[in-house]
């Protein structure tokens, strides 16, 4: 616990904190897209103080998802819902 509120450095990127949510798949998308339930619950997390966080399971073709629920890349709709969950004084890697 020490040195959990501590800044730590991986590469070149510095958490403000060592606090990290893993991914967990939801299973709320639509067609891959990012739902209200996306931005609800990423949202509640970033603004809990998590230095990182982790996107659930994230297809970029139809066949690849884990099941129909899961997030995609395969076209700019989905790309666009999902641009829109970062946060402002984050960077999306």
């Amino acid at each position: 616990m020490a040195h959990l509120f501590e800044p730590l450095k991986l590469r070149d990127i510095t958490l403000h904190n060592r606090i990290g949510i893993p991914p967990m798949c939801q299973y709320s998308a639509q067609n891959g897209l990012a739902s209200d339930w996306h931005f609800v619950y990423y949202g509640s997390r970033a603004v809990g103080g998590a230095a990182l966080m982790i996107f659930e399971a994230t297809t970029v073709t139809p066949e690849g998802r884990i099941s129909p629920g899961d997030l995609g890349l395969w076209d700019d709709a989905q790309r666009v819902g999902l641009s829109e969950l970062h946060c402002s004084n984050s960077k999306i890697y």
